[in-house]
């Protein structure tokens, strides 16, 4: 009687909270893109928790739900007069969108909802921004989000690198899914379900929390950010994910070179130390050196041209990658190309847009990358503040993201895509609300040049 009694009481917690949180989000949408900020990065932790399965849509449902009340609380009576910035990475997106959508379609389905899901979903925070744009103290309140949850998630990094396989197996996790080893290192996971994702998060949170902090060090949150760096870079490595190291390298040298010059001496001095230690770490050297991955590699992207040749327009959005293993799912069944194992598992983003939409896919993901790249560096020179400080941060998330597809599927990786979304679309917000206020385009041309394709309020 007791335990039916908590469980009710319990239930009525969660439907209270919930009617809160939903009321929040309802009376300002921003909210909800802000919960889903904070708390995607905790989604692994969902593995020790005796729940249902249909618990883990929660990201997806909230996104919605955040879309809906943008949606019904747009402002009608100023639709007319909404400041518009133009964002050259559009057209590439569309492209993407359409030609993805209906390559899915074409080859699977209905079923191909799936690849459209996992490749394009979260692109719906840049309809949320577009309907319900962040103010100043909204975009101040995601970077506190990103400051926050990766100093968090690398301090559960370290604990769990203290603590051992053995001891994460005795909470619950799984050896060989979540708790994974590299040469007798573990690869630390933190909050996240793999060590890939929490690699990737960390250096997103360095790149962008990164290059705020520095404009304005002697703010109290940047000022512990950047005391906190060390161990988030020792976090992230302790990953063992080659994709955020590379990143997280490319990722520093553009913010020196755009805006911290002053940086360059003391890392490149950091770099060489780095560097000359390495050879003395056996087990380091081969992990992060293996000739063996690489021959890997070349094997799988030879047997892509091969099906390229065949396929001019790709096999179909969702024939590899995690999109492929949700398919076969549905389906029942599962499906090889020329040449492939069966659900092809590609280890880089280009090769799996080639393979999966052609010339046509692989240019689209290109062209996004370096328009929205273009984009914010000039906006991190015309914005002013932090503003400013936030696109150039934005844009050395880019940059390693361009780098880090070379070796890891990035934008198939969650929460990876959702920030990627949701920080071109805060960005947009930014060059609007200055766009507004000065009456002038980020870039300082003249308005018969300016070319308007995004509003916001």
């Amino acid at each position: 009687m007791i335990t039916y009694v908590a469980l009710a009481f319990g239930a009525a917690v969660v439907l209270a909270l919930g009617c809160a949180v939903a009321s929040a989000i309802y009376r300002r949408p921003q909210r909800g893109v802000l919960l889903l900020a904070a708390f995607v990065p905790l989604h692994g932790l969902l593995v020790l928790v005796p729940l249902p399965g249909v618990v883990s849509g929660w990201k997806e449902g909230l996104v919605v739900f955040t879309v809906l009340c943008a949606w019904l609380r747009r402002p009608r009576h100023v639709r007319g007069s909404m400041p518009r910035v133009f964002m050259p990475w559009w057209p590439a997106a569309a492209v993407f969108v359409v030609f993805g959508s209906v390559s899915a379609f074409a080859t699977f389905g209905i079923v191909g909802v799936f690849g459209i899901k996992v490749t394009f979903f979260y692109i719906l925070l840049v309809v949320v921004m577009w309907l319900a744009p962040f103010d100043a103290t909204d975009r101040d309140h995601l970077v506190s989000v990103l400051m926050g949850m990766g100093v968090f998630t690398s301090a559960v990094g370290i604990a769990q690198l203290l603590a051992g396989p053995a001891a994460l197996v005795s909470l619950g996790y799984e050896y060989g899914t979540q708790v994974r080893t590299s040469g007798g290192l573990l690869r630390t996971f933190s909050t996240f379900n793999l060590p890939f994702p929490f690699g990737l998060y960390v250096m997103l949170a360095l790149l962008v929390g990164g290059a705020v902090a520095l404009a304005d060090p002697r703010r109290r949150r940047n000022m512990l950010f950047l005391w906190a760096t060390p161990m988030m870079v020792v976090a992230m490595s302790s990953s063992i994910v080659r994709g955020a190291i590379l990143g997280l390298g490319v990722g520093a040298i553009y913010l020196i070179a755009v805006r911290f010059r002053y940086l360059a001496a003391p890392l490149a001095v950091a770099a060489v130390a780095v560097a000359a230690a390495v050879p003395f770490v056996p087990n380091i050297t081969s992990v992060f050196f293996s000739s063996s991955s690489l021959g890997q590699r070349g094997d799988g992207w030879a047997n892509i041209i091969a099906s390229i040749l065949i396929h001019p327009f790709g096999t179909g959005l969702g024939s590899s990658g995690s999109a492929a293993d949700r398919i076969s799912t549905a389906e029942g069944v599962a499906f090889t190309q020329s040449g492939l194992s069966t659900n092809y598992q590609p280890d880089n983003y280009y090769v799996k847009a080639l393979l999966e939409l052609g010339p046509i896919g692989l240019w689209a993901v290109v062209a996004l990358l370096v328009t929205s790249l273009l984009w914010c560096t000039r906006l991190s020179r015309a914005l002013p503040g932090n503003d400013g400080a936030l696109a150039l941060g934005v844009g050395a998330s880019i940059v390693a993201a361009m780098f880090a597809s070379l070796v890891s599927t990035y934008f198939e990786i969650f929460p990876i895509d959702v920030y990627f979304w949701l920080l071109l679309g805060v960005v947009g917000c930014a060059a609007a609300q200055h766009e507004s206020s000065s009456g002038r385009s980020p870039s300082g041309r003249e308005e018969a040049e300016y070319r308007p394709t995004f509003a916001s309020s």
